[in-house]
């Protein structure tokens, strides 16, 4: 189970996304809920699609350090 701020900088306005759910080790792919944020993402629903990026040398992901790229199906 993990759950997660996001943070967008660089605006106008410190928006936010918040994501909860079961990220899972060593599939290809775990779905997220997006339950609210800030700013202009306030009352955002969606879900986000978490895929671990691997670098190169490393043999394997035990979860305590990873590199994740989200992408977000998002309704605001």
């Amino acid at each position: 189970m993990m759950t997660f701020t996001a943070v967008m900088e660089g605006g106008e306005y410190g928006d936010s996304l918040n994501f909860f759910g079961v990220f899972k080790i060593g599939s290809t792919m775990s779905r997220l809920s997006i339950t609210g944020g800030t700013g202009k993402f306030k009352h955002a629903c969606g879900f986000g699609e978490l895929r671990s990026l691997i670098p190169s040398g490393q043999q394997v992901t035990d979860g305590a350090e990873a590199l994740l790229r989200i992408t977000v199906h998002l309704k605001y």
